[in-house]
């Protein structure tokens, strides 16, 4: 979504006002997320996780009206979901002021770290060129998203015997390291996990690159010891993702 294209920018400023005051105004459920795992129960399927994260939510609860902090995380996460949705990805769950979501990479790993990385920006470019600006005309604090994006072949778990009615998660690295490189993102950075940047150095088009940039971090062993399953000698890499 690029920014002088100011129809849709308006169309969601006019959806984020109106649950500012009437609460969510689309239908934000995860079934589509449901049916997708359960095609791939007790199995192992590759997927792109992602992690959006609210700084400083805490801070922000205990110093804003439950109503009105309620209303800022609604906004977030419903813009989040459509965003998700419209590059075809899914929302795995909402977790108070985080939204974990899924690219399926079962045929295209390429186009599937692409799309996310491609929605992680839309998400950045729709907190601060709408999001924030129908925060300040409501009086709220303005919010920044720290995102966090990995890559992996994750194991789908089934708790319970229904298949249509008993819970569902995933387990392998890809969410467990999405989670903890979302965690040392600062405020409006989206980091990768080394699995993404490879895929991506190594499969996409020169095309992509003439738009996108990647810088290594330089993280210290005493904050971040876990290693790369690819080379177990050494720390797993985690790269910021910059647009050109």
């Amino acid at each position: 979504m690029s920014s002088t294209n100011s129809r849709p920018l308006e169309q969601i400023r006019a959806r984020v006002t109106k649950t500012l005051t009437d609460g969510i105004q689309l239908n934000m459920s995860t079934e589509e997320s449901k049916k997708f795992l359960r095609r791939h129960v007790s199995s192992k399927t590759n997927l792109v996780v992602g992690i959006a994260d609210i700084n400083n939510s805490t801070q922000m609860s205990l110093s804003l009206p439950d109503n009105k902090f309620a209303s800022m995380i609604q906004a977030f996460a419903q813009e989040t979901s459509i965003a998700v949705s419209g590059y075809g990805g899914y929302v795995f769950k909402y977790e108070g002021d985080a939204v974990i979501f899924l690219f399926p990479a079962e045929y295209d790993q390429v186009k599937a770290c692409e799309n996310s990385l491609s929605c992680s920006a839309t998400i950045q470019q729709i907190i601060k060129e709408v999001i924030n600006c129908a925060f300040r005309a409501s009086g709220l604090p303005k919010v920044t998203v720290r995102i966090g994006l990995d890559y992996g072949n994750t194991l789908v778990m089934l708790y319970g015997k229904s298949l249509e009615k008993a819970h569902l998660d995933i387990i392998g690295s890809s969410i467990s390291m999405a989670a903890k490189i979302a965690a040392i993102a600062q405020p409006n950075q989206i980091l990768i996990g080394e699995s993404i940047y490879n895929i991506l150095v190594s499969e996409s088009h020169e095309n992509f690159f003439r738009h996108n940039r990647f810088v290594r971090l330089k993280l210290h062993t005493r904050n971040w010891n876990y290693y790369s399953h690819f080379d177990l000698d050494r720390i797993y890499g985690v790269y910021e993702y910059l647009q050109k």
